[in-house]
């Protein structure tokens, strides 16, 4: 029997679609084998050892917001090893001039926010402690505008990815994103429920590229998400330049970074409260 040109074409690609696929898949599972790797590849690839030597940094970003994403903000980060920060915010009238109201300096001390003018709150008294300590120890049971203002002055945090999660189980849905490694971290949230957020990497180059963060209580959980881009070298550690955030339509752009300035603790600590 002789088989038509037409025919023979379409046997040919029917065998080998399903190698192409196993190809493409092989190669998807390699680059993303384990939890392990690819956590330790994203260190590698911002720096290794040297992320890990960075003791303070101090960064000076503008902020767009809204669907029209009009720079409207400068921010002043501080922040200082292992999770201290301050985050002073300055508007800009038409972009181009410093208006001296509103704006005013937010201190995060690694137990507690104080108020935006940098006094010692008492907003939080009314929450128990141990709901109090899983929310600042882990920067992903804040509310949305101190997450934020974590995030932005510490966008390496996941350097140390173990200190936040208590374990990582990779995505098995390899062909669902292409040239990505999906982590699903385990965690605790501020009520004590369990929380899975999701890490995805690049698997070419192993930079982190986005991090959702689970919020809400069952069965109404949802989701936020940073996004990471923009990759420079400053000094020996690759930083991200352009750091989103969807919850505020939010993206910080910034425009200095110094890493380990000698930053006293005092600036880490709130104002006393007015009577």
């Amino acid at each position: 029997m002789i088989i038509g040109w037409g025919k023979l074409r379409v046997l040919i690609w029917s065998a080998l679609i399903p190698a192409c696929g196993a190809a493409q898949l092989n190669e998807a599972v390699s680059a993303c084998p384990s939890p392990e790797v690819v956590l330790q590849r994203y260190v590698d690839a911002v720096g290794g050892k040297a992320v890990y030597d960075i003791q303070s940094r101090v960064i000076t970003a503008r902020e767009s917001e809204g669907d029209r994403a009009t720079e409207h903000y400068v921010y002043k980060f501080k922040w200082k090893a292992p999770n201290k920060v301050t985050a002073g915010f300055t508007p800009y009238l038409l972009n181009l001039l410093p208006v001296s109201y509103p704006n005013g300096t937010f201190i995060f001390d690694g137990e507690a926010w104080s108020d935006v003018f940098g006094r010692t709150s008492r907003n939080e008294e009314r929450d128990p402690a141990w709901q109090r300590t899983l929310r600042h120890k882990y920067p992903y049971n804040e509310g949305p505008n101190f997450l934020m203002f974590r995030v932005v002055a510490d966008p390496l945090m996941m350097t140390r990815a173990h200190e936040l999660y208590s374990s990582f189980d990779t995505d098995g849905n390899f062909t669902d994103h292409p040239g990505l490694c999906v982590l699903r971290a385990n965690g605790i949230d501020e009520w004590r429920y369990k929380r899975e957020d999701i890490l995805t990497f690049d698997a070419a180059t192993g930079f982190l590229r986005t991090w959702k963060i689970q919020t809400g209580l069952p069965p109404h959980k949802t989701y936020v998400q940073f996004q990471f881009e923009d990759y420079r070298l400053v000094g020996a550690v690759r930083f991200p330049f352009s750091v989103s955030f969807d919850f505020y339509k939010a993206i910080f752009r910034y425009t200095q970074v110094v890493n380990n300035k000698v930053l006293p603790d005092s600036d880490f600590v709130s104002k006393p409260a007015k009577p």
